[in-house]
Formats: C-alpha cells, structure tokens, sequence
C-alpha cells in the first residue's frame, strides 16, 4: 500500500442547483459542480524526494475535474405511470501525481418507469449507465477504476 499525502491543497468554485415543476406531471433536477481554480499549494517534499511522483506545487490536484453534475427528469405520462430520464457527467482530470495520463470526460444516462397500482403500492424499474459506457470513474498511476456498468433494478414497495 502507498499512501499519497498531498501537502497543502486549495481550490474554488462553484455549485449550482435547481430543482421544479415545470408543468403539474413534469419535475426537473439539476446540479452542477464548477471548480476553475484546484491547486496544490504546497507539495509533500518527503514523497516527492523518494520517488512517490507527488504533484508538485502549483499543479491541479488529481481526481478534480472541472465540471461535474447531473441532470434528471420525470413526466407523469398517465395518472398511474411516470417515467424518469437523466444523464451525469464529468470532465477529464488527471491522475494524483502525473501529468502524463489522463480520464477522459463522460456522460452516462439513467432511465425510470414507475408504475402506482394505488396510492401504497408501487412497482418501479431503474436503468443506471443505460448505454453500458464504459468509462474511467477514478484514474491512479498504473491503473483505473472503471466505473459501473449498466445496472437494472425492480423494486416493488408497499406502504402499510
């Protein structure tokens, strides 16, 4: 195990969040994370010294992109049925300690189906990362965390 202690970091930015109803059946979510300005401000000498491939002072901190968020939408099409679409991103960033690699940005898309058999009783169905993108969750010196692949999941729930 490695362990990276990164010093001294600071950053800035921005977060920016909406959420409505755009018609009585049409809700809208929406987030967005807005870091211009990440830095290292003052790097671990030690690592750095033996070869740990620190960030040096100045540098992005890795594993900061610039902008992440999402965006997520449900219509109620029948009174008994809503259906939900949304897509998450991220732009590129570097991996901790090196400027020669670097994750590409993505965007992966979820979809819903909600079906309400009475006011207690629902059956849904939830699609995550609809396409099966694969993409770089988390990118390290040697390797990458892919991120997760398309998941389905049913759900029925019962209020008593």
């Amino acid at each position: 195990t490695q362990y990276l202690l990164s010093g001294k970091r600071h950053a800035a930015g921005m977060e920016f969040n909406a959420a409505g109803r755009l018609t009585p059946k049409w809700e809208i979510f929406w987030n967005h994370t807005w870091i211009p300005s990440a830095r290292i401000d003052r790097s671990n000498q030690v690592l750095a010294a033996n070869g740990g491939g620190a960030q040096v002072q100045g540098d992005r901190p890795g594993l900061t992109p610039k902008h992440s968020g999402s965006l997520w939408t449900t219509y109620r099409v029948l009174p008994k049925l809503r259906l939900g679409f949304g897509a998450n991103y991220r732009s590129s960033q570097y991996p901790e300690g090196n400027r020669a690699a670097r994750a590409a940005g993505f965007v992966t898309y979820d979809a819903m189906a909600e079906y309400s058999f009475t006011d207690a009783t629902t059956l849904r169905l939830n699609v995550t990362n609809l396409t099966n993108k694969l993409y770089a969750d988390a990118l390290y010196r040697g390797f990458y965390a892919p991120g997760a692949p398309r998941k389905v999941e049913v759900t029925f729930k019962h209020l008593f």
